[in-house]
């Protein structure tokens, strides 16, 4: 049986992991009897009240794809209403989304700013 290590993420600082079982399988190039290493909890990440959670649904099924939430854990419902949602079946494509919107440029407008 073949062991996959965790993928190696390229991530900005601020965000903290609360999860990780993101391995180094891809889909696209491994034998599809690894599918196993596709289900729903693969990463999850926060930063304030921001969290970025990727999943793969469905769980293990070869036809399914990836997909990534940033969401405000602040509002209510907050996955009824994601402030980004990204999907695709390619895990470049996924990274790179990853590596997007960790970056501050990116997600600053969503963190809420108290005025003194």
């Amino acid at each position: 049986m073949k062991e996959f290590k965790l993928q190696p993420l390229r991530i900005c600082a601020g965000w903290k992991v609360a999860y990780n079982n993101f391995s180094e399988y891809d889909p696209e190039k491994d034998e599809s009897e690894y599918s196993y290493e596709l289900y729903e909890d693969l990463l999850q990440l926060e930063n304030n009240e921001l969290l970025i959670d990727l999943g793969w649904y469905p769980h293990g099924d070869l036809e399914g794809r990836y997909k990534l939430y940033m969401v405000n854990i602040t509002f209510e419902a907050p996955f009824q209403h994601p402030l980004e949602v990204f999907s695709s079946r390619s895990k470049t494509e996924i990274l790179e989304k990853l590596e997007y919107w960790t970056n501050s440029g990116f997600y600053q407008k969503y963190i809420r700013r108290t005025v003194k």
